[in-house]
C-alpha cells in the first residue's frame, strides 16, 4: 500500500512536466507489481512450515524487495530532469522518503533494506551529483552518508528483533519439552500431529505415525525404585532419537512410559521398519548402555493414513493405538501395524 500510494503520488506530482506514457506505464508496473506481492501475501501459509519453505519464501521476498528498489531507481532515472529543478528536487525527496520509511518495514531481515535501498537510491544520487545546480549536487553528495546511516540503524534494529525472535522461541520450545528425556512432550507431539496432517494432506502424501510402550514398565518401577525407571526412561527415548534421520520426524512422551513417533512422507513398509529396528535396539538396552540398567523390551504399534478431508489426526493416532494395544495382547515386546486405503 506504501509503494502504490508513492507511485500515486508520483504520477501526480509529474503529470505535467514528465512523459507521460512512460509515466503511466511506471505507475501500471508499480500497481501491478505491489498487486501481485499482495497476492503471494495472502498464500503464504498459517501452519509452521518447514525448512526448505521457509527459504523458498525468503528469496521470493528478496526478489520482490529488489524489484520493487529497482521501480523507484528507475523512476530516479527516467523523470529527474535538471530544468524545472522542482521536478528534480521532488522527485529525490519522494525516493528519499519511500526508502526512509522502508527502514521500518525491512530491517526485520538481515539484509532486505540494503537490498532495496541500493538499486532504488543510486540512479537518483547519481542524478543529483552530476547536475549543475549546487542543491542539488549537495544533495546527491549526502545521500551516500544518510543511507548509510539508516543501514546502520536497520541493523541494529534487526539484531534486537532477531534477540527477541530467539528468546521467544526458546521459551516456546522449553514450552514443548519433556525436562525428564529430552524429546518432546505431549502438546508437542499434538501441534506437530495437527501440522503434518494438513501438510500431508496439502502435498498428497503418506503420514505415518509410531506409539511404542514400555513393557512391564510399573512392575519395573517396583523392583528397581523411580531413580532406575528414570534411566530407563532417558535410554529409550535416546533410542528413539537415535533412530530419527529427518528434521521433520518428531519423537515426543506422550505418557509415563509411553512414546509416539510422528513420520511424514513414510509409508507403513517403512514406518515398520523403523519400528522394528527400535525393538531389536530396545531389547539390546541393557548390555549396550553405559549405565547399568535392568532388561526391558518394548511394544510398538504403527498406523499410516493418507490425510483427506474425510478423517482427521485422532484417526490416525487411533489407528497406531489399536496396533499397540494388539502388540501387547499378542505377548508384548514386538510390532503390530494398521492401515486405511
Amino acid at each position: 500500500m506504501g509503494n502504490i500510494a508513492g507511485g500515486i503520488t508520483l504520477a501526480v506530482g509529474l503529470w505535467a512536466t514528465a512523459p507521460q506514457d512512460q509515466l503511466i506505464t511506471w505507475l501500471v508496473v508499480m500497481i501491478l507489481f505491489n498487486f501481485a506481492r499482495w497476492i503471494a501475501g495472502r498464500r503464504f501459509p498459517k501452519e509452521l512450515i518447514t525448512d526448505v519453505e521457509t527459504r523458498q519464501w525468503e528469496r521470493r521476498f528478496l526478489i520482490s524487495v529488489v524489484f520493487s528498489g529497482a521501480l523507484w531507481g528507475s523512476a530516479g532515472s527516467l523523470f529527474y530532469v535538471q530544468d524545472p529543478p522542482e521536478q528534480g528536487l521532488f522527485l529525490a525527496l519522494l525516493i528519499i522518503g519511500m526508502s526512509a520509511a522502508a527502514t521500518a518495514s525491512l530491517s526485520y531481515h538481515r539484509i532486505a533494506y540494503p537490498a532495496f535501498i541500493l538499486p532504488a537510491i543510486t540512479p537518483i544520487a547519481l542524478c543529483l551529483m552530476s547536475d549543475e545546480k549546487v542543491t542539488a549536487k549537495a544533495i546527491g553528495y549526502v545521500l551516500p552518508f544518510y543511507f548509510t546511516l539508516l543501514y546502520l540503524l536497520s541493523r541494529e534494529v534487526y539484531k534486537t528483533t532477531h534477540e527477541s525472535i530467539l528468546a521467544r522461541i526458546d521459551s516456546q520450545y522449553q514450552a514443548m519439552l519433556d525436562h525428564l528425556t529430552g524429546v518432546a512432550n505431549r502438546r508437542a507431539f499434538e501441534e506437530a500431529m495437527h501440522r503434518e496432517w494438513f501438510r500431508a494432506m496439502r502435498n498428497e502424501r503418506a503420514l505415518s505415525l509410531i506409539i511404542a510402550d514400555i513393557d512391564n514398565f510399573k512392575h519395573c518401577n517396583d523392583r528397581h525404585g523411580h531413580a532406575v525407571g528414570d534411566q530407563v526412561l532417558k535410554a529409550v527415548s535416546e533410542v528413539l532419537e537415535s533412530r530419527i534421520q529427518r528434521g521433520a520426524d518428531l519423537v515426543a512422551r506422550i505418557g509415563g512410559e509411553e512414546f509416539s513417533i510422528v513420520l511424514p512422507e513414510t509409508d507403513l513398509d517403512d514406518a515398520i521398519a523403523l519400528a522394528e529396528s527400535i525393538r531389536v535396539d530396545v531389547d539390546m538396552l541393557s548390555s549396550s548402555y553405559p549405565n547399568a540398567i535392568p532388561k526391558v523390551t518394548i511394544s510398538l504399534g504403527v498406523a499410516s493414513l493418507l490425510p483427506d478431508n474425510s478423517t482427521n489426526e485422532e484417526s490416525l493416532f487411533e489407528l497406531a493405538d489399536s496396533a499397540l494395544y494388539r502388540a501387547k495382547t499378542k505377548g508384548k515386546n514386538r510390532v503390530e501395524s494398521m492401515i486405511v486405503q
